[in-house]
Protein backbone atom coordinates (compact mmCIF):
# COMPACT_ATOMS: atom_id res chain seq x y z
CA UNK A 1 0.00 0.00 0.00
CA UNK A 2 2.55 2.69 0.85
CA UNK A 3 5.23 1.49 -2.02
CA UNK A 4 2.73 2.30 -4.32
CA UNK A 5 3.00 6.19 -4.40
CA UNK A 6 3.52 8.20 -7.14
CA UNK A 7 6.62 10.36 -7.00
CA UNK A 8 6.09 13.97 -6.48
CA UNK A 9 7.05 17.44 -7.53
CA UNK A 10 9.82 18.69 -5.13
CA UNK A 11 9.87 22.18 -3.37
CA UNK A 12 13.31 23.33 -3.04
CA UNK A 13 14.03 24.71 0.66
CA UNK A 14 16.77 27.10 0.32
CA UNK A 15 17.19 31.07 -0.21
CA UNK A 16 16.81 30.29 -4.16
CA UNK A 17 13.77 27.78 -3.58
CA UNK A 18 10.47 29.87 -4.55
CA UNK A 19 9.24 28.09 -1.01
CA UNK A 20 5.80 27.96 -0.07
CA UNK A 21 2.62 29.76 -1.18
CA UNK A 22 -0.16 27.84 0.18
CA UNK A 23 -0.43 25.66 3.23
CA UNK A 24 -2.57 23.47 5.14
CA UNK A 25 -2.82 22.97 8.47
CA UNK A 26 -4.39 20.10 10.38
CA UNK A 27 -4.76 21.21 13.95
CA UNK A 28 -4.90 19.21 17.37
CA UNK A 29 -8.20 17.81 18.61
CA UNK A 30 -6.66 18.75 22.15
CA UNK A 31 -6.91 22.00 24.09
CA UNK A 32 -3.19 22.16 25.33
CA UNK A 33 -1.97 21.53 22.11
CA UNK A 34 -4.35 23.59 20.46
CA UNK A 35 -3.15 26.36 22.54
CA UNK A 36 -0.11 26.23 21.58
CA UNK A 37 -1.12 25.92 17.94
CA UNK A 38 -3.00 29.30 17.83
CA UNK A 39 0.55 30.44 18.16
CA UNK A 40 1.74 29.28 15.18
CA UNK A 41 -1.57 29.00 12.64
CA UNK A 42 -2.83 32.93 14.06
CA UNK A 43 -6.27 32.21 12.54
CA UNK A 44 -7.54 35.47 12.87
CA UNK A 45 -4.51 36.94 11.06
CA UNK A 46 -3.29 34.48 8.78
CA UNK A 47 0.21 34.96 6.89
CA UNK A 48 -0.03 37.82 4.27
CA UNK A 49 0.37 36.65 0.84
CA UNK A 50 -0.54 33.03 1.37
CA UNK A 51 -3.39 30.90 1.19
CA UNK A 52 -4.29 29.10 4.22
CA UNK A 53 -6.33 26.94 4.93
CA UNK A 54 -7.43 24.48 8.10
CA UNK A 55 -8.81 21.26 9.09
CA UNK A 56 -10.04 19.82 12.56
CA UNK A 57 -12.80 17.84 14.26
CA UNK A 58 -15.65 19.80 14.49
CA UNK A 59 -15.44 19.61 18.24
CA UNK A 60 -12.22 21.21 18.86
CA UNK A 61 -13.09 24.04 16.43
CA UNK A 62 -14.04 26.19 19.50
CA UNK A 63 -10.80 25.81 20.36
CA UNK A 64 -9.44 28.08 17.73
CA UNK A 65 -10.67 31.82 16.57
CA UNK A 66 -12.91 32.32 13.62
CA UNK A 67 -12.05 33.74 11.06
CA UNK A 68 -13.38 34.34 7.31
CA UNK A 69 -9.68 35.22 5.92
CA UNK A 70 -8.93 31.56 5.84
CA UNK A 71 -10.54 28.35 4.47
CA UNK A 72 -12.05 26.36 7.60
CA UNK A 73 -13.25 22.36 7.25
CA UNK A 74 -14.14 20.42 9.70
CA UNK A 75 -14.96 16.85 10.02
CA UNK A 76 -17.51 15.28 12.30
CA UNK A 77 -17.42 11.80 14.05
CA UNK A 78 -19.82 10.52 11.43
CA UNK A 79 -17.31 11.40 8.89
CA UNK A 80 -14.86 8.96 10.26
CA UNK A 81 -15.03 5.30 9.93
CA UNK A 82 -14.37 2.33 12.24
CA UNK A 83 -10.64 2.88 11.58
CA UNK A 84 -11.06 6.56 12.51
CA UNK A 85 -10.11 7.57 8.95
CA UNK A 86 -12.33 9.76 6.99
CA UNK A 87 -14.45 8.26 4.99
CA UNK A 88 -16.55 10.89 3.51
CA UNK A 89 -16.00 11.32 -0.45
CA UNK A 90 -17.52 14.74 -0.63
CA UNK A 91 -15.23 16.10 2.71
CA UNK A 92 -12.18 14.33 0.55
CA UNK A 93 -13.00 16.27 -2.54
CA UNK A 94 -13.67 19.27 -0.32
CA UNK A 95 -9.97 19.46 0.86
CA UNK A 96 -8.57 18.56 -2.53
CA UNK A 97 -10.32 20.92 -4.22
CA UNK A 98 -7.39 23.48 -3.54
CA UNK A 99 -4.28 22.48 -4.64
CA UNK A 100 -1.86 23.38 -1.70
CA UNK A 101 1.75 23.19 -1.52
CA UNK A 102 2.60 22.52 1.84
CA UNK A 103 0.56 19.98 4.55
CA UNK A 104 1.53 20.62 8.19
CA UNK A 105 -0.05 18.42 10.68
CA UNK A 106 0.21 19.66 14.16
CA UNK A 107 -1.24 16.60 15.99
CA UNK A 108 1.71 15.67 18.35
CA UNK A 109 0.30 12.11 18.79
CA UNK A 110 -1.02 9.90 16.17
CA UNK A 111 -4.70 10.87 14.66
CA UNK A 112 -5.72 8.41 12.07
CA UNK A 113 -7.76 10.81 10.52
CA UNK A 114 -5.62 13.35 9.84
CA UNK A 115 -2.58 10.67 9.40
CA UNK A 116 -4.27 8.77 6.68
CA UNK A 117 -5.72 12.00 4.96
CA UNK A 118 -2.14 13.45 4.87
CA UNK A 119 -0.97 10.28 3.02
CA UNK A 120 -3.86 10.36 0.43
CA UNK A 121 -3.01 14.18 -0.25
CA UNK A 122 -0.74 14.58 -3.13
CA UNK A 123 1.99 17.35 -2.28
CA UNK A 124 5.38 17.91 -2.54
CA UNK A 125 6.03 19.08 1.56
CA UNK A 126 4.47 17.34 4.23
CA UNK A 127 5.45 18.15 7.53
CA UNK A 128 3.93 16.13 10.56
CA UNK A 129 5.31 14.66 14.02
CA UNK A 130 6.77 10.99 14.52
CA UNK A 131 3.98 8.11 15.12
CA UNK A 132 3.73 4.56 13.20
CA UNK A 133 3.15 5.52 9.74
CA UNK A 134 4.90 9.26 9.50
CA UNK A 135 7.46 8.16 7.74
CA UNK A 136 5.74 6.71 4.72
CA UNK A 137 3.22 9.63 5.25
CA UNK A 138 5.46 12.86 5.58
CA UNK A 139 8.18 14.64 3.89
CA UNK A 140 9.88 16.09 7.22
CA UNK A 141 9.03 14.22 10.50
CA UNK A 142 9.50 15.89 13.91
CA UNK A 143 9.72 14.47 17.09
CA UNK A 144 8.43 15.70 19.64
CA UNK A 145 10.37 15.14 23.36
CA UNK A 146 8.33 14.83 26.28
CA UNK A 147 10.36 17.18 28.21
CA UNK A 148 10.84 19.57 24.96
CA UNK A 149 8.91 22.35 24.30
CA UNK A 150 6.24 22.56 21.83
CA UNK A 151 6.31 25.58 20.65
CA UNK A 152 10.52 25.00 19.44
CA UNK A 153 8.97 22.32 17.08
CA UNK A 154 6.54 25.13 15.74
CA UNK A 155 9.21 27.77 15.52
CA UNK A 156 11.31 24.77 13.32
CA UNK A 157 8.05 24.55 11.04
CA UNK A 158 7.94 28.24 10.51
CA UNK A 159 11.36 28.15 9.49
CA UNK A 160 10.95 24.87 7.43
CA UNK A 161 8.11 27.18 5.20
CA UNK A 162 10.16 29.94 5.28
CA UNK A 163 7.87 32.23 6.94
CA UNK A 164 10.61 33.01 9.33
CA UNK A 165 14.19 33.24 9.14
Amino acid sequence: MFNDRPKLSQIKISKKGKGVSSILFFLPDNRKDAMVANYLVKADNPIPGYTIGYVCNEKSKSYYPNSNKVKFITYKDEDLNYFGTIKSEALLDQIKSIQYDALVDLNTSFCAATSMLAFELDMPLKIGFNSLIANKTYTITLERKDNGFLENNFQLIERLLGLKN
